[in-house]
């Protein structure tokens, strides 16, 4: 979301969000002398909070939901995200209060952008409402290019935020970044929205499994574990993932239900009851089997309600497909065939990083084919041409 601050040097607001490495920040208005410091902070915390409102409907699409029946989640959801086109006019003229009473909106989109109008009628400025208004409208069509899978200018703030569903163009497109490079790019992270680029890196992850499984004996799901003994790594997601694709295909609805859980978790939800009590009835199991006191049973009675961290979940993710790839190079490193070199001190480095190279090319052309070869698992079709 984008957030936005009084530059009291300047009497200037200004607004600022992050992108995959730091933050921009622009001038959106000067500010008139007669703004006094409370009106001026208010003007800011609204805007800001109008758009965390309009962010969550991306974030939170209505698409994800498991319903769009009146009433419903998902209804709430599409009801919110149909306001878009009004939030400018409710800035410009906002519901006002009347006769001691004022009319509140239950649609957060809509009650935000009066909230910014009020903040503005009260200011009684017409340049400043000029401002805000453009900056709104911008806010709005920055929110409208990520849903359509575009992240260039202002959408780009998207790399941060963690959304309940993937876009199919940018599922693509971490694909194309991963057919180059297998043991993944800067880009996914940069300039990709994560949980779309955790489909991909979930089927590259699984194909690197499956040329290693073939090469040293292993089985798949048992790659990034196998991989852990040679260097520590995250285990559980990548390794959760490889579990799911060895009897299932659903890779966009497994990946992205985990993302969703994790989410629900951010908003204080349980969002499995049935796995929690699993999870608590296998915790007590260990303690009673493996405790000799109080504090190494509290220890083994801990649960985590999700293996992602809540606060990033697509982010988080995306790192631990990519580490366990990194893994899947470890293991394929361990059993590739060495060519035999004749070594003196002056050529030790040079030649070994030759091998080095020579094995790690051979390990992404095998990757490469192996997930051409498997290729539906993504549920995409080429938009044009042959792509990995």
């Amino acid at each position: 979301m984008t957030r936005y601050a009084i530059d009291e040097a300047r009497d200037e607001m200004v607004a600022t969000w992050d992108t995959g490495y730091g933050a921009v920040a622009i001038t959106v208005a000067g500010l008139p002398a007669a703004l006094d410091p409370r009106q001026r902070l208010a003007l800011a915390a609204e805007l800001s909070g109008l758009s965390k409102a309009l962010w969550r409907c991306y974030t939170h699409p209505a698409s994800a939901a498991d319903s769009l029946e009146v009433n419903t989640e998902g209804w709430r959801r599409q009801q919110t995200r149909s306001r878009f086109a009004e939030v400018a006019d409710h800035v410009r003229r906002p519901n006002l209060p009347q006769d001691g009473t004022l009319i509140v909106s239950y649609n957060p989109v809509e009650e935000r952008a009066n909230r910014v109008g009020r903040t503005l009628h009260a200011a009684n400025s017409p340049d400043l409402t000029t401002a805000v208004v453009a900056e709104v409208e911008a806010e709005v069509s920055a929110v409208e290019k990520a849903e359509l899978g575009d992240l260039s200018g202002r959408s780009i703030q998207a790399v941060q935020l963690t959304r309940q569903d993937a876009s199919p163009v940018q599922v693509v497109v971490a694909n194309e970044i991963l057919a180059r490079n297998p043991l993944g790019g800067d880009e996914l992270f940069l300039d990709l929205d994560p949980t779309s680029a955790c489909i991909a890196a979930a089927h590259w992850l699984k194909a690197a499994a499956d040329v290693v499984s073939r090469k040293s004996g292993h089985p798949a799901s048992e790659i990034v574990l196998e991989a852990d003994n040679i260097h520590a790594i995250p285990v559980s997601t990548p390794t959760d993932v490889l579990e799911l694709l060895e009897v299932t295909e659903s890779l966009t609805e497994f990946v992205t239900t985990m993302i969703r859980d994790a989410m629900a978790v951010a908003d204080g939800h349980v969002p499995d009851v049935d796995a929690l009590r699993e999870k608590l009835d296998d915790a007590d199991e260990l303690a009673e089997k493996y405790a000799d006191d109080e504090s190494t049973a509290a220890e083994l009675r801990k649960v985590r309600l999700t293996p992602l961290d809540p606060q990033r979940p697509a982010r988080d993710m995306l790192e631990d497909l990519l580490t366990g790839i990194q893994g899947c190079w470890l293991l394929y490193y361990e059993y590739a065939e060495h060519r035999d070199v004749d070594l003196n001190d002056d050529e030790d480095d040079a030649a070994l990083d030759e091998i080095d190279n020579e094995i790690k090319t051979a390990f992404c052309n095998e990757v490469r084919e192996e997930a051409k070869s498997q290729r539906q698992r993504l549920g995409l079709e080429p938009a044009s041409g042959e792509w990995m």
